[in-house]
């Protein structure tokens, strides 16, 4: 029993929470830009996908959603690795083309159109 006893009490001391330490000094507060940039640029980004057609929205969706590899994406197509190659340069081209021409998409689309 009193065994029992010690170890109930020092598996309880070895739970218990020690509780923080209080500072005077509050942490550094982030800076008051734009919460939501990203939801901008998602936003933006569906748009413009919803302009491609539907094979070329599957392949850039598979290869850079999806991280896909091109022989990945054909298998899941159905179709040959070429023919994923060209639909995905024809929707890039396509993508580029639309973010030159809509000057009403955020900056920060137009910056990610960059590495597209």
């Amino acid at each position: 029993m009193a065994q029992r006893l010690v170890n109930t009490y020092a598996s309880w001391w070895q739970r218990r929470w020690r509780g923080e330490i209080p500072h005077h000094e509050l942490p550094a507060r982030a800076e008051a830009s734009d919460p939501f940039p990203s939801v901008d640029l998602e936003l933006s980004l569906s748009t413009l996908l919803r302009k491609l057609p539907p094979r070329q929205r599957a392949v850039v969706v598979l290869r850079y959603f999806e991280d896909l590899r091109v022989e990945e994406t054909a298998r899941v197509l159905g179709s040959p690795p070429g023919t994923v190659k060209q639909q995905t340069a024809k929707a890039l081209g396509r993508l580029r083309a639309e973010l030159a021409a809509a000057p009403s998409l955020v900056d920060g689309t137009k910056e990610h159109a960059r590495h597209l």
